[in-house]
């Protein structure tokens, strides 16, 4: 090489290494900044055609799970049509090529596109791309905190376009640009949630509106002359409809809740708490609801619990009137049920125990999942919406504590929960 090429050379390198030098810092900016990430990737990808060309670049994600993983096209820019693959399609997973990309973590060049499309026909990524005039790309693995999430793609109209510095230079940017991926993904699952929250708060509302109208005429018809001379089979009927609208609006009240917990990201109202005064409290709530079935409560609390402590109480309440209420819907007349509270290791530990009709081992996973509910029934036909300890579930993580459960069939069931003291 001649001392012009050679410093030529050098330059155009030089060249190079400032312009990426700047866009690095350009993208840390923008995302510091808080800007929208398709800007920002608009931006980058408009900066980086002077040091990786291409005539497209897209970005797949890793969708599913196991042998079900697919890759889906999530963006793309293109310079020139792209009629086959485009924005929407995806491609299985298991078994590709693509698959050991992001299982090694290295970029993948194919600089004829033509001859592997020959030796690889059953690839239907790869036949698509050559019908949209694509001659030669780089595929480029994208991690997140050490887990693979999906590809990017260089593609380009040339044969022969990539060489070993284009991985050098996207290996650069890599950790900046799973970024990029990782914001514009939450964006659009919050954007997602959000909407689908408003969507069930305003069915809700809808299907409580008339129910509310249903429960209104029953009660303005119990309170009318004609009802006090109907015979005993119509009032029965009256009774059923009244008790059916009494357990939909319950229903409807825990849909509203869970929906509250999941989409509106409801936050506790954490404030200090008087402990021996709020466990009287449920002692009172939990007599009451035994007392219909003639069970026995018990409450044991530890002397070393604290005089004050802080956590939501009419949240941490409505956890101990779930599980108190199921102790008692699943338990035989006659029996016991046990609350008993501790503190370990800056740890309020709370526990409910029953004598009641027990869980089979095999059905404990369903518990604490929406609509969880297992084989075993009240003992005296008590309605079950089975999302209340979905619920109960939800408000102790948003306290960041655990729920748990030990059950045995015919003996009964303790619920276990903790939450950090304050």
């Amino acid at each position: 090489m001649s001392h012009t090429a050679e410093r030529k050379s050098r330059t155009k390198i030089h060249k190079a290494q400032f312009q990426f030098g700047r866009l690095v810092r350009d993208i840390n900016h923008r995302i510091t900044a808080g800007d929208d990430s398709k800007s920002i990737l608009d931006f980058l990808f408009d900066s980086l055609d002077i040091i990786i060309p291409y005539d497209r670049i897209g970005i797949a994600l890793i969708e599913g799970q196991g042998k079900h993983r697919r890759l889906c096209s999530e963006w793309m820019k293109s310079k020139t049509p792209c009629g086959h693959l485009g924005v929407g399609y995806c491609g299985p997973l298991d078994g590709s090529s693509l698959e050991h990309i992001l299982a090694t973590g290295h970029p993948r060049i194919i600089n004829d596109l033509v001859q592997y499309g020959i030796e690889k026909p059953e690839s239907e990524s790869t036949q698509l791309a050559l019908k949209d005039g694509i001659r030669s790309s780089l595929s480029c693995p994208v991690y997140l905190h050490q887990q693979p999430i999906g590809i990017v793609f260089f593609s380009s109209g040339t044969p022969e376009t990539y060489k070993s510095e284009h991985i050098d230079t996207y290996l650069e940017i890599a950790d900046e640009l799973a970024f990029i991926i990782d914001q514009d993904r939450r964006r659009q699952e919050t954007s997602s949630a959000k909407s689908t929250g408003q969507n069930v708060r305003m069915l809700l509302h809808d299907l409580k509106s008339p129910l509310n109208i249903i429960q209104g005429f029953l009660q303005i018809a119990q309170d009318e002359d004609w009802y006090k001379i109907l015979d005993q089979d119509a009032k029965r009927v009256f009774t059923t409809l009244e008790r059916n609208a009494s357990h939909m609006s319950n229903l409807l009240g825990e849909l509203a809740e869970l929906n509250q917990l999941n989409f509106q990201k409801e936050k506790a109202e954490i404030r200090e708490v008087t402990l021996r005064e709020f466990l009287s409290e449920i002692e009172a709530v939990a007599i009451d609801l035994a007392s219909k079935k003639s069970i026995a409560v018990i409450l044991k609390w530890d002397a070393n619990l604290p005089e004050k402590t802080f956590f939501d109480p009419l949240k941490i309440r409505r956890v101990m009137d779930n599980l108190m209420s199921n102790a008692v819907k699943y338990s035989t007349r006659e029996t016991t049920v046990r609350l008993s509270v501790s503190y370990r290791q800056g740890q309020l530990h709370f526990e409910v125990s029953d004598q009641g009709l027990g869980i089979p081992e095999n059905e404990l996973p369903k518990l604490f999942h929406e609509f969880g509910k297992t084989s075993v029934r009240p003992t005296e036909g008590e309605s079950s919406s089975g999302m209340g300890l979905a619920i109960a579930k939800k408000i102790v993580e948003q306290h960041q504590g655990q729920i748990s459960v030990h059950s045995q069939v015919g003996r009964g069931s303790t619920f276990s929960f903790w939450i950090p003291t304050r």
